[in-house]
Protein backbone atom coordinates (compact mmCIF):
# COMPACT_ATOMS: atom_id res chain seq x y z
CA UNK A 1 0.00 0.00 0.00
CA UNK A 2 1.30 3.46 -0.95
CA UNK A 3 2.03 5.96 1.83
CA UNK A 4 0.79 9.50 1.36
CA UNK A 5 2.72 12.27 3.05
CA UNK A 6 2.27 16.02 3.31
CA UNK A 7 4.41 18.71 4.89
CA UNK A 8 2.82 20.48 7.87
CA UNK A 9 4.91 23.17 9.61
CA UNK A 10 8.16 21.65 8.33
CA UNK A 11 7.21 18.16 9.47
CA UNK A 12 6.31 15.32 7.16
CA UNK A 13 3.06 13.67 8.19
CA UNK A 14 1.58 10.43 6.86
CA UNK A 15 -2.07 10.85 5.83
CA UNK A 16 -4.82 8.95 4.02
CA UNK A 17 -5.24 9.19 0.27
CA UNK A 18 -8.39 11.37 0.66
CA UNK A 19 -6.59 13.91 2.85
CA UNK A 20 -3.57 13.90 0.54
CA UNK A 21 -5.78 14.53 -2.51
CA UNK A 22 -7.82 17.25 -0.81
CA UNK A 23 -4.69 18.97 0.52
CA UNK A 24 -2.93 19.16 -2.84
CA UNK A 25 -6.13 20.12 -4.64
CA UNK A 26 -6.49 23.05 -2.23
CA UNK A 27 -2.80 24.02 -2.63
CA UNK A 28 -3.07 23.93 -6.42
CA UNK A 29 -6.18 26.13 -6.35
CA UNK A 30 -4.38 28.67 -4.13
CA UNK A 31 -1.41 28.79 -6.53
CA UNK A 32 -3.73 29.14 -9.52
CA UNK A 33 -5.63 32.01 -7.91
CA UNK A 34 -2.41 33.75 -6.86
CA UNK A 35 -1.05 33.51 -10.42
CA UNK A 36 -4.21 34.98 -11.87
CA UNK A 37 -4.50 37.63 -9.16
CA UNK A 38 -1.02 38.89 -10.05
CA UNK A 39 -2.14 39.33 -13.66
CA UNK A 40 -5.36 41.11 -12.61
CA UNK A 41 -3.94 43.18 -9.73
CA UNK A 42 -6.11 41.41 -7.15
CA UNK A 43 -5.30 40.44 -3.60
CA UNK A 44 -6.01 36.76 -2.97
CA UNK A 45 -6.29 37.31 0.78
CA UNK A 46 -8.83 40.13 0.39
CA UNK A 47 -11.03 38.04 -1.86
CA UNK A 48 -10.82 35.01 0.44
CA UNK A 49 -11.68 37.11 3.50
CA UNK A 50 -14.78 38.38 1.73
CA UNK A 51 -15.69 34.80 0.75
CA UNK A 52 -15.90 36.09 -2.81
CA UNK A 53 -16.22 33.63 -5.68
CA UNK A 54 -12.78 34.45 -7.04
CA UNK A 55 -13.20 32.78 -10.39
CA UNK A 56 -16.05 35.18 -11.19
CA UNK A 57 -13.88 38.21 -10.43
CA UNK A 58 -11.15 37.06 -12.78
CA UNK A 59 -13.20 36.19 -15.82
CA UNK A 60 -13.77 38.82 -18.48
CA UNK A 61 -17.35 40.01 -18.25
CA UNK A 62 -19.10 40.25 -21.56
CA UNK A 63 -21.13 43.41 -21.88
CA UNK A 64 -24.53 43.14 -23.43
CA UNK A 65 -25.27 45.58 -26.23
CA UNK A 66 -28.43 46.66 -24.42
CA UNK A 67 -26.45 47.54 -21.29
CA UNK A 68 -23.98 49.63 -23.27
CA UNK A 69 -26.79 51.50 -25.02
CA UNK A 70 -28.69 52.11 -21.77
CA UNK A 71 -25.52 53.41 -20.10
CA UNK A 72 -24.85 55.75 -23.02
CA UNK A 73 -28.43 57.10 -22.95
CA UNK A 74 -28.25 57.65 -19.18
CA UNK A 75 -24.95 59.52 -19.54
CA UNK A 76 -26.47 61.75 -22.22
CA UNK A 77 -29.46 62.47 -19.96
CA UNK A 78 -27.12 63.26 -17.07
CA UNK A 79 -25.08 65.68 -19.17
CA UNK A 80 -28.24 67.46 -20.30
CA UNK A 81 -29.49 67.59 -16.71
CA UNK A 82 -26.18 69.05 -15.53
CA UNK A 83 -26.62 71.89 -18.01
CA UNK A 84 -29.87 72.87 -16.26
CA UNK A 85 -28.12 73.40 -12.92
CA UNK A 86 -26.97 76.78 -11.70
CA UNK A 87 -23.24 77.54 -11.79
CA UNK A 88 -22.92 76.97 -8.02
CA UNK A 89 -24.79 73.65 -8.20
CA UNK A 90 -22.68 72.50 -11.15
CA UNK A 91 -19.50 73.47 -9.27
CA UNK A 92 -20.51 71.33 -6.28
CA UNK A 93 -21.32 68.30 -8.45
CA UNK A 94 -18.15 68.68 -10.55
CA UNK A 95 -15.87 69.00 -7.54
CA UNK A 96 -17.43 66.12 -5.58
CA UNK A 97 -18.08 63.59 -8.33
CA UNK A 98 -15.79 64.42 -11.22
CA UNK A 99 -12.75 65.94 -9.50
CA UNK A 100 -12.84 63.62 -6.47
CA UNK A 101 -12.84 66.24 -3.73
CA UNK A 102 -14.21 65.21 -0.36
CA UNK A 103 -17.13 67.07 1.15
CA UNK A 104 -14.86 68.41 3.87
CA UNK A 105 -12.31 69.78 1.36
CA UNK A 106 -14.99 71.43 -0.75
CA UNK A 107 -16.79 72.87 2.28
CA UNK A 108 -13.51 74.39 3.48
CA UNK A 109 -12.71 75.90 0.08
CA UNK A 110 -16.26 77.31 -0.24
CA UNK A 111 -16.18 78.51 3.40
CA UNK A 112 -19.36 76.58 4.24
CA UNK A 113 -20.19 74.20 7.08
CA UNK A 114 -19.88 70.61 5.87
CA UNK A 115 -23.49 69.86 6.81
CA UNK A 116 -24.70 72.77 4.66
CA UNK A 117 -22.70 71.47 1.72
CA UNK A 118 -24.03 67.97 2.31
CA UNK A 119 -27.60 69.28 2.35
CA UNK A 120 -27.02 71.21 -0.89
CA UNK A 121 -25.46 68.14 -2.50
CA UNK A 122 -28.47 66.01 -1.58
CA UNK A 123 -30.93 68.58 -2.92
CA UNK A 124 -28.93 68.89 -6.16
CA UNK A 125 -28.96 65.11 -6.59
CA UNK A 126 -32.74 65.09 -6.05
CA UNK A 127 -33.08 67.86 -8.61
CA UNK A 128 -30.97 65.89 -11.11
CA UNK A 129 -33.13 62.79 -10.58
CA UNK A 130 -36.30 64.78 -11.31
CA UNK A 131 -34.77 66.29 -14.45
CA UNK A 132 -33.59 62.90 -15.72
CA UNK A 133 -36.94 61.21 -15.02
CA UNK A 134 -38.86 63.75 -17.16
Amino acid sequence: MKEYKIRVKNEIVTVSKEIYTAYYKMRRRERYIEEISIKNNLSYDQLVELDYPIEQKMCDPQLLVEDVIIEKIMLEKLMLALEELTDCERLIINELFFNGKSERELADSMKLPRTTLQSRKNSIISKLKKIIEK
